[in-house]
């Protein structure tokens, strides 16, 4: 009965084994399976983010020939935003800056129009006449909002 028992416990240990051995191996594909998946993803992203790249330069150069086309020359217009700011803790302060935010747009050079993105910060200066004269702490910031050939 004893001997019975102890080769049961055995057949079962080696048959677990196997199955547990079996388990890790598709784990490990599975793993090897994932990493694949992942760096084709990765490659893929990438594709599709020099196609989407291309296909707006494709579509600024498709508006500029069309521009030239009709006989005129394009205009290339920044929307700028204009903020005051202060280094304050009074919260009216921040709010009367938020609310006297500007926004105007500005003819550039096609190089200038080139070498700036939206969201690009243009001026971010200090007003040093305004801590001398009357102890303000604060600075302008005008960035760019949107770009547009006309």
């Amino acid at each position: 009965m004893k001997k019975l028992l102890i080769v049961l416990v055995l057949a079962l240990s080696l048959v677990s084994c196997d199955e547990k051995g079996d388990l890790q191996k598709e784990i490990a594909q599975l793993k090897s399976q994932r990493d694949n998946l992942i760096d084709i993803n990765s490659e893929l992203q990438s594709i599709k983010t020099a196609r989407e790249n291309e296909i707006e330069s494709l579509s600024k150069d498709v508006t500029t020939l069309n521009i030239y086309k009709q006989g005129r020359t394009p205009k290339y217009v920044l929307k700028l935003k204009l903020k005051q700011s202060h280094i304050s803790l009074s919260i009216t302060k921040h709010i009367k800056d938020s609310m006297n935010a500007i926004e105007f747009e500005m003819p550039v050079d096609k190089e200038f129009y080139d070498n700036v993105n939206v969201g690009s910060e243009i001026v971010d200066s200090f007003r040093v006449g305004s801590l001398l004269l009357s102890g303000s702490l604060g600075d302008w910031r005008m960035t760019v909002v949107d770009k547009e050939i006309r």
